[in-house]
């Protein structure tokens, strides 16, 4: 299960973050164009800004399983640094990772119900289903369980060695 879990972060969490980078640039590009439409064109364009923002939430929810997976757990580093050759550092970082898996439980279960909510609702200026721009929300969630269940079992947290 363990290499399988790890297998699965490997693939898929390299998947997530390329595609969390791709609409970050995209939102990037549309941001540029919103500018250059506004002050250059003289023509603000209506549908800009509503995708630039859905693209920067989508790229922060995909981006939260890289960094979950990188050890940006919810931690205090005196904590880690106080326990970290005692045995109560297993204690620790299970607590940890138990705390932000409830977090992350939670947050799917109740971005799928507001995804459903809102599912007849429409984003102005790009006439889609709004829901498309809230289940960032459910789905980085996921992915971030998928991240954090791999640092639990391959921690990564060699930050805390390198600082002064």
């Amino acid at each position: 299960m363990r290499q399988w879990i790890l297998a699965a972060d490997r693939v898929v969490g390299r998947f997530i973050l390329t595609l969390a980078c791709i609409t970050l640039a995209i939102a990037a590009l549309c941001g540029g164009y919103q500018i250059i439409a506004r002050f250059v064109l003289q023509e603000p364009s209506t549908w800009t800004e509503v995708l630039t923002r859905t693209l920067v939430i989508w790229s922060v929810f995909l981006g939260l399983s890289a960094a979950l997976r990188g050890g940006a757990l919810l931690s205090v580093d005196l904590l880690y640094r106080t326990v970290a050759r005692t045995r109560y550092l297993p204690i620790l970082h299970f607590s940890i990772t138990a705390a932000t898996m409830l977090f992350l439980l939670v947050v799917v279960w109740y971005g799928w119900d507001v995804v459903y909510r809102v599912r007849f609702q429409n984003l102005a200026g790009l006439e889609i289903p709004i829901s498309w721009a809230y289940a960032a929300i459910p789905v980085g969630a996921m992915f971030g369980v998928l991240g954090l269940l791999a640092n639990y079992l391959d921690p990564r947290r060699g930050e805390l060695e390198t600082q002064q």
